[in-house]
């Protein structure tokens, strides 16, 4: 896996392509193009999904998809700057979920361009939707699932069936692990993400239980480009593994990055089995769906 990325890392440009996005914004930052390479496939998969068409939960599926493959490698917007950074030689397990969903919105327009593309991405994976450096990502799932609702990105389906629970968590662990993200050496930057995680201090997380994955009223009513969070047992930290939901026979399947592979996988299992298989890593799970 590792040999993998870095090959791909090789195949790009020493430097970072910058896009200023000020005029679209109204706001002056600089969120960067990992490599010239990343412009291209970012530009023929928005193309490609274009094409496709569909709802944009098709869309989310389709770009999904495209992307099966694609090693899991650290952020690559963790460094001492923070804004944005378009790498599609490897992703996060978020930020695979903020580039599918970003190419299914930017792919609506009749001519898709990367500019959109990384709009739509911001709106994802910032507070608010604004690029204002490392304090502005949404690491948390908690964090991102609030502030993506808020906005009307997505549409919390979670408690929709009942039967579920909260489960209360202190999330703090981006400044208990101060030494793992070089933009917190900054003292401002370090209270910034100090103060947001005082919001989510004993924090109620809805969840869905594990079994309920295999409840027919459930499959009746997902839909493709859904959105599924497994929710991770640590103490300070919410998210084990996150994907999008493909229907298929009437069963939800996850295309995610493999945790055993390190790959995007389109599952070969129904969600019920992967549920089952993965199930002493997760205590739970949130649906979410992206609105058009």
């Amino acid at each position: 896996m590792q040999i993998r990325y870095m090959r791909g890392v090789l195949r790009c440009v020493a430097v970072i392509s910058v896009l200023t996005m000020a005029t679209i914004t109204g706001h002056a930052y600089e969120p960067r193009i990992h490599c010239e390479e990343d412009t291209v496939m970012v530009s023929k998969l928005l193309q490609k999904t274009n094409e496709h068409g569909g709802t944009l939960g098709d869309r989310c599926v389709y770009a999904a998809k495209e992307l099966v493959g694609t090693p899991w490698a650290p952020p690559a917007d963790n460094d001492s700057i923070g804004t944005v950074v378009v790498n599609m030689h490897g992703f996060d397990r978020l930020g695979f979920v903020n580039t599918v969903l970003a190419i299914a919105e930017a792919s609506r327009q009749k001519l898709p361009t990367v500019r959109e593309f990384v709009r739509q991405y911001e709106s994802f994976s910032r507070r608010k939707g604004e690029d204002d450096g490392f304090a502005s990502q949404l690491i948390y799932g908690a964090d991102w699932v609030v502030d993506n609702v808020y906005r009307g990105n997505l549409k919390e389906m979670t408690e929709y069936l009942g039967g579920g629970g909260f489960k209360a968590k202190t999330l703090d662990y981006i400044t208990r692990h101060r030494e793992d993200y070089p933009a917190l050496k900054d003292e401002a930057t370090y209270d910034k993400v100090r103060m947001m995680e005082m919001g989510y201090r004993s924090h109620r997380i809805p969840h869905m239980k594990k079994q309920s994955a295999g409840n027919k009223t459930l499959h009746e009513l997902m839909k493709n480009g859904d959105v599924v969070m497994m929710l991770s047992p640590e103490f300070d930290f919410d998210i084990y593994d996150i994907g999008i939901v493909e229907m298929k026979g009437g069963e939800p399947y996850m295309i995610h990055i493999s945790p055993e592979s390190g790959v995007v996988v389109a599952d070969p299992y129904p969600m019920q089995r992967l549920f089952k298989l993965q199930s002493q890593h997760f205590y739970g799970y949130r649906w979410m769906r992206p609105q058009e």
